[in-house]
């Protein structure tokens, strides 16, 4: 049968609410009767209701993290960083997955508020200003973004400066001589893939190149989505010479369609892309990458949160961090390099 507070109280020779002051850490309680109590709950293997107890408490000490897509090790890391500050803090989480999809994003929320989650952190599905992330927010639970934002929200958002680090990579491309560079992004509703689209164009247009010359190729969130575009523009006239790929499931398709297509890289194609995650530096040839700071994201965004819950009434504000733009061998830069310096020797 289950223990209860009563068998707890009877154990310690205590009443229930003596009992219910010591598991709760609420009140006072003389030391001699809490050691009694704690002893009991040790004896019998009490463990308390904390559905009750946050009745009494409004606070179950629970953050509900929203993601997109757990699959995807940058997330993984996102929330591991978010889980260590939240831990250390004496908050537990509950992750849920959205998949991309707006709909299943409002049933998960509705399920955590009804387990009376004490905040949100949230990767939103869409950047759209959707009527149940509004009606969220109207809670009394503190909401966090973080890695996109959505328009009109007033939260606090948590993100990289998209725009210059794509802008930084298609620049790199561009100083290196490649004219024909194409771009592969996944849902252009999301803030984070209209940002890098904008610092993708930018660059073209500094140097007087043209955003049309490589037809811009958005695809759904998956590595086989992406792998079907890159695989359709390779077959095409005029086919770029350089690839960005806006997150790492649109690097893992475009390499792979290169691969199918007999291509080297970057031999025959340079490809730079974004997120820098341990597989990248694994492969032949290593990515040149845009890094985003994803532990200090999510550690940020966990500390934002926290504050909240402790009272900060501070207006709502924009973090943007900033990406590190790290040359490896995909992009043909070392290649380079060397023949230069071979040229110089000679």
């Amino acid at each position: 049968m289950k223990v209860t507070i009563k068998d707890v109280a009877k154990h310690a020779g205590v009443s229930p609410a003596t009992a219910a002051r010591v598991v709760g850490g609420y009140g006072y309680v003389a030391e001699e009767t809490r050691r009694k109590v704690q002893e009991a709950v040790r004896v019998l293997g009490y463990r308390p209701n904390t559905i009750a107890r946050s009745m009494v408490t409004k606070s179950t000490r629970t953050i509900g993290v929203v993601i997109t897509d757990i699959t995807n090790p940058f997330f993984a890391q996102l929330v591991r960083s978010i889980e260590e500050v939240a831990w250390q803090r004496g908050y537990t989480l509950i992750l849920a997955n959205t998949d991309e999809d707006s709909q299943r994003e409002q049933a998960v929320l509705n399920a955590l508020l009804e387990k009376r989650v004490d905040a949100f952190i949230l990767v939103p599905a869409s950047s759209q200003s959707l009527p149940h992330l509004h009606d969220l927010v109207r809670q009394e639970a503190p909401v966090v973004l973080v890695d996109r934002a959505v328009e009109g929200l007033a939260v606090d958002t948590v993100m990289v400066d998209n725009e210059a680090g794509a802008y930084q990579a298609v620049r790199h491309l561009i100083d290196l001589g490649h004219r024909r560079i194409g771009i592969v992004l996944d849902k252009l509703d999301i803030t984070t893939n209209k940002e890098r689209l904008e610092g993708y164009r930018r660059a073209l247009q500094e140097s007087g190149l043209s955003a049309e010359a490589v037809p811009i190729q958005s695809c759904h969130y998956t590595s086989q989505s992406a792998y079907e575009v890159v695989n359709r523009m390779l077959g095409e006239p005029g086919q770029p010479t350089a690839l960005f790929t806006a997150n790492n499931f649109m690097t893992i398709g475009a390499l792979k369609a290169a691969q199918e297509a007999g291509l080297r890289v970057p031999e025959d194609i340079a490809l730079v892309g974004f997120d820098d995650l341990e597989w990248t530096q694994l492969n032949a040839p290593q990515l040149t990458i845009v890094a985003q700071p994803v532990t200090q994201m999510g550690e940020i965004a966990a500390q934002i949160i926290i504050s909240r819950l402790q009272g900060g009434s501070a207006p709502p504000m924009e973090i943007r961090l900033k990406t590190t733009f790290i040359v490896r061998t995909s992009c043909g830069a070392h290649a380079t390099r060397n023949a230069n310096q071979n040229s110089n020797q000679g």
